[in-house]
């Protein structure tokens, strides 16, 4: 873990972090500035631990660069990942207002730029401004009815439909959509791939082959090409 070489830089995105996300923006401008005059900044190289699910946290942990891999390490020693996350806002918002130990380990996927902001500060100011308060209920409850509709999504889709949800989630956070294409920034193999849906990589290679077929999608190596994202979005809808 080291420090952000250029603050400058680090300062300014979460300056545009606390005007912009959700969790911050309908604080008053000098609750943002107080923010930022308490705030440290940490970078973590690929591979590293930033938060531990046996770990409780007092401070606020926003993403400002880079990517998450979300999971747990098994009694193996091996990383069980179930998410990937490039969203820019605070990861252990939930953890840290029910002072409990975060849900995951976070490991950083390639450089990661983060800034640490005062707990205690964020607490004092939120109890004192409603509208910042309404906000973050707002936020938690769109999470939860999130959560409520993927666990839903889970338990009804098939295969290929599960399987073209995650990538079209994928597209949405690591990709830029042209001409209805779009390629994944985030190298992922599929081994990669089908260890988030616990099955072998021989296996999702047979449940790849319609979408290959169709030419929806182009996997060379750990580069994922959406050749069709109108296509692929109508596979993930339920009948």
């Amino acid at each position: 873990m080291l420090a952000i070489g250029n603050v400058s830089n680090a300062r300014q995105r979460l300056e545009l972090i606390l005007e912009q996300d959700d969790v911050f923006k309908a604080f008053a401008s000098d609750t943002q500035q107080l923010l930022l005059q308490q705030v440290s900044f940490r970078r973590f190289r690929f591979g590293q631990l930033i938060l531990s699910h046996q770990q409780t946290v007092a401070d606020i942990y926003v993403l400002l660069n880079g990517s998450l891999q979300v999971g747990w390490l098994q009694n193996n020693g091996q990383l069980k990942v179930v998410n990937y996350t490039a969203n820019y806002s605070a990861f252990n918002l939930v953890s840290f207002l029910q002072k409990k130990p975060v849900n995951y380990d976070f490991f950083a996927v390639e450089q990661v730029d983060i800034a640490v902001l005062s707990g205690q500060i964020f607490l004092e100011q939120l109890q004192q401004q409603p509208q910042a308060m309404w906000q973050i209920l707002q936020l938690l409850s769109q999470r939860m009815y999130s959560l409520f509709e993927q666990s839903r999504y889970t338990h009804t889709a098939n295969s290929t439909q599960h399987i073209a949800y995650y990538l079209e989630q994928l597209a949405r956070q690591y990709g830029k959509e042209s001409n209805n294409r779009c390629s994944i920034r985030l190298r992922m193999t599929q081994q990669d791939f089908a260890e988030l849906f616990g099955i072998s990589r021989q296996t999702l290679a047979k449940k790849l082959q319609p979408f290959l077929r169709q030419g929806i999608l182009e996997w060379n190596y750990s580069q994922i090409h959406i050749l069709d994202i109108q296509q692929l979005r109508q596979l993930c809808k339920l009948e």
